[in-house]
């Protein structure tokens, strides 16, 4: 199946105002990624702390997302989850909305083998019919989706991608090796660079929140200088858990508040000072944001 992006692709963030989803702030935020021209959106991700999501939200956000952006970029919507039927649910909900690719990780808690994670992604694919990214995050779910496990998932007609999250070069490698034909996404800023180089076709990036320019220019130059030049910003956006910092990151911006839901909690004053928040992160102009322009 061809491949749903190459290059940039933001996990965005949920922005949340008095406990509630903020849709001025998240009008503005699409149009800050828009206008710095990333080659794609995912919605719903675990930036986009889906967990704490109702169904009823997920789907406000995904038919609001759809109109604002209008088929100006890519969007891929997250239908994580541990439930196959719900999973299933949320994906051809967002089928009938207009969505046109989602992406789906491996379940957390009742972690399943390997041969069981083929079945679980062929089977949830086959029924909801949209391009699917196949997420490999095993720091967040507790189980690493193997190379030779994903070189069978990538059989299915509907698997348009791989995210990779485990963080080890050795098996992103054989990945790329073993799923010629798939699109493989870094999934770590940290790792971006290196994994171009070994023929990723570009990265689902939490940074590219704060930094878009600059992460599509290490994309587009592979320059060692602009990737070394970011390493500071992205031990500041990791410093606690995401997305914690960035959305703090981007309320300096005057892009969003800083609100997270529950289990999260906001960042601490000791990481905002001992990692230069304030001295990284400026406020943009809003004027460059009005759609009109």
């Amino acid at each position: 199946m061809k491949s749903i992006f190459s290059g940039v692709c933001t996990a965005l963030v949920t922005p949340f105002k008095n406990g509630e989803v903020d849709y001025d702030a998240f009008e503005k935020i699409l149009e800050f990624q828009i206008k710095s021209g990333v080659n794609a959106l995912c919605i719903l991700g675990t930036t986009g702390e889906a967990p704490t999501l109702t169904f009823d939200e997920k789907i406000e956000i995904v038919k609001f997302s759809i109109a604002k952006v209008n088929g100006r970029v890519p969007l891929v919507f997250g239908i994580g989850g541990n439930n196959p039927k719900e999973i299933i649910k949320l994906g051809l909900e967002v089928k009938t909305c207009g969505g046109q690719a989602v992406m789906l990780s491996s379940p957390y808690y009742n972690k399943c083998t390997q041969a069981a994670a083929v079945i679980f992604f062929h089977s949830i694919a086959n029924a909801i019919k949209l391009p699917m990214i196949v997420y490999n995050v095993p720091g967040r779910t507790g189980m690493n989706l193997e190379p030779a496990t994903l070189q069978k998932i990538c059989e299915n007609k509907w698997v348009a991608g791989i995210k990779e999250a485990s963080g080890n070069m050795t098996q992103i490698i054989d990945v790329v090796r073993l799923c010629p034909k798939t699109a493989v996404y870094c999934g770590d800023d940290g790792l971006a660079l290196p994994c171009y180089a070994c023929g990723c076709k570009g990265v689902i990036s939490v940074a590219s929140n704060v930094r878009p320019k600059e992460t599509l220019e290490i994309m587009t130059m592979k320059s060692h200088e602009l990737f070394l030049n970011e390493i500071p910003y992205y031990k500041a956006l990791f410093c606690e858990v995401n997305p914690a910092p960035v959305k703090y990151a981007m309320s300096l911006m005057n892009l969003c508040q800083a609100d997270v839901r529950p289990p999260l909690t906001q960042l601490s004053e000791k990481s905002i000072m001992d990692y230069g928040f304030c001295q990284f992160f400026k406020p943009v102009d809003s004027r460059k944001l009005n759609r009109n322009k």
